[in-house]
């Protein structure tokens, strides 16, 4: 999970690669810096990309709006309501053997799936 707010530095969350704020109660997540291609080119002002993230016999769909740093060993980090579906008590903090799955198109439904 990560979260790069820091109150009072920046109203209302502070920016992400595309460009929008971030937000913690939404569904999104940060890709891999070198996966940035894979992905659709994240980047400021522009669209951001979905994908298919599986992990803990769970499946979600995310808004990749921004990219790391990410902690080696990381693919994806999710904002704090996106790991909450994975990891309710968010007591892991990191959940094992996920898979990402990049999405075409923008007419998607955010959230869980089945």
């Amino acid at each position: 999970m990560y979260n790069p707010f820091r109150p009072g530095k920046e109203e209302g969350g502070p920016r992400t690669a595309s460009g929008e704020r971030y937000d913690p109660s939404a569904w999104t997540a940060a890709i891999k810096t070198t996966l940035r291609r894979k992905f659709g080119g994240v980047q400021f002002g522009v669209k951001p990309k979905f994908a298919l993230v599986e992990a803990a016999g769970k499946k979600v769909i995310v808004k990749i709006n921004d990219v790391g740093p990410l902690r080696p060993g990381r693919v994806i980090d999710l904002n704090e309501r996106t790991m909450r579906h994975f990891d309710p008590s968010l007591e892991r903090g990191v959940i094992k053997d996920v898979r990402v799955s990049p999405l075409s198109g923008d007419d998607w439904t955010l959230g869980p799936v089945g």
